[in-house]
């Protein structure tokens, strides 16, 4: 069987994993300067937790209406809703974050201007992409081996994100503390542009408009959903607060925060990256097997993190959790899809998509709030969730029914 990025469905499932990498580069190029520039605003460490949890909610409120949208409206016209809501929610941060450094703003307004741009403009927009992204591979793809590959292009391009994003705003730093924040609308305004015009219009690969929804609760879906909110969890509580951890104990400025933000955040992307493009396609294992890989890999890595004295043994950690991510991502996409009827494959991609959201809602609020406590709070938080996850996915039967039950692996049109 060819696979899918050798067939012209997987040249086509590269634009929307563009989209995807657009507006998590641009999101990812923000992060980094988010800490200090927080404390420039004058906002506490949990009132960025709360930014970042407001747009999380944001997602997982509504990647499941954006799931079933992605088949009845057109993949097309739900991925240029959401680069063009991203554009004008990072836009309009950028022009609230320079006039509240000028302190021509009193921080409740301010603090609520950033609510909205940053934390629920930009949320709402961003929910649509990865599950209007995976619904489309679903479409283009048949059996499990294809449909891993194609879930890990949509990983590898969250990882990619992930490498290019916080670098790329270190490197803008230089220029300001607020030139990320101006570049990246530009970013998903390019790829706004490119996925109008290339993108198959949507009569191209037909699908049964009708969609049927899937609860959470859901005993083919909820342990899936539950390993892969575990996962971003714990990515999420050391992202969202690795910031602070290098600002506090190398007593840095926030430009040098910033850079070094970045690099430590590219040590994890990069692993991504490494493993999802080149591991995962060659080793061709089940889904149960790259969540089980991953979940233990992760573990090891969250270790390390706790264990970290400096920036070097710091990027080691966050670079294995990396590798966990890389394994168990694809693992955690394509299980559910594989359990899915066709009819249910938009409800399951918004599904998916609410999972990562909800971890990234609460991982920031969680981190932040443990933070305050004590720096080392939230990483041992993360080493006993993880190991526990690990259990979790080598134990329970939810998990392993997926290795001989596939009812959905034909594949479905894309719209």
């Amino acid at each position: 069987m060819s696979t899918t990025t050798e067939t012209g469905g997987g040249r086509a499932i590269l634009l929307p994993c563009l989209a995807v990498f657009g507006l998590m580069a641009g999101q990812q190029m923000v992060n980094p300067i988010l800490p200090p520039l927080a404390r420039e605003l004058g906002f506490s460490e949990i009132m960025l937790g709360i930014v970042y949890a407001v747009g999380g909610a944001g997602v997982v409120l509504t990647s499941p209406f954006w799931g079933r949208r992605s088949v009845s409206w057109g993949h097309r016209r739900v991925l240029l809703i959401s680069l063009v809501g991203g554009t004008v929610g990072l836009l309009a941060f950028a022009v609230v974050a320079q006039i509240g450094l000028t302190g021509a703003l009193a921080v409740p307004l301010l603090f609520t201007l950033v609510l909205l741009s940053r934390g629920l403009v930009f949320g709402l927009a961003w929910a649509a992409a990865p599950a209007t992204a995976q619904s489309y591979v679903v479409g283009m793809t048949s059996g499990a081996s294809e449909r891993v590959r194609g879930m890990s292009m949509i990983g590898a391009a969250q990882g990619l994100a992930l490498a290019v994003g916080p670098a790329l705003g270190g490197v803008l730093v230089a220029a300001g503390l607020l030139a990320p924040l101006y570049v990246a609308p530009v970013v998903l305004a390019v790829i706004a542009v490119l996925i109008a015009i290339k993108l198959p219009k949507p009569q191209a690969h037909r699908v049964r408009p009708g969609t049927v929804g899937v609860s959470p609760l859901d005993r083919r879906m909820w342990p899936f959903l539950t390993a892969g909110f575990g996962l971003y969890l714990a990515l999420a509580i050391v992202l969202m607060t690795v910031g602070f951890l290098l600002q506090d104990r190398l007593a840095l400025t926030a430009q040098e925060t910033g850079r070094l933000t970045g690099l430590v955040m590219l040590a994890a992307a990069g692993m991504i990256i490494l493993v999802q493009v080149v591991a995962v396609p060659r080793l061709g294992w089940t889904p149960v097997r790259l969540l089980r890989v991953g979940t233990v890999v992760m573990t090891a890595g969250m270790v390390v993190v706790t264990a970290a004295s400096d920036v070097l043994l710091l990027g080691a950690g966050t670079a294995v959790l990396g590798a966990g991510m890389g394994f168990g991502v694809p693992g955690f996409m394509s299980g559910p899809t594989l359990l899915a009827t066709q009819e249910e494959q938009g409800a399951v991609a918004g599904l998916v998509g609410s999972a990562g959201a909800l971890a990234f809602m609460l991982g920031p609020l969680l981190g932040t709030g443990l933070y305050e406590i004590a720096p080392s709070a939230p990483y041992l938080l993360g080493t006993a969730l993880l190991a526990a996850l690990a259990v979790f996915a080598f134990v329970h039967p939810g998990i392993r029914r997926t290795a001989a039950v596939a009812p959905g692996v034909a594949a479905v049109g894309a719209r």
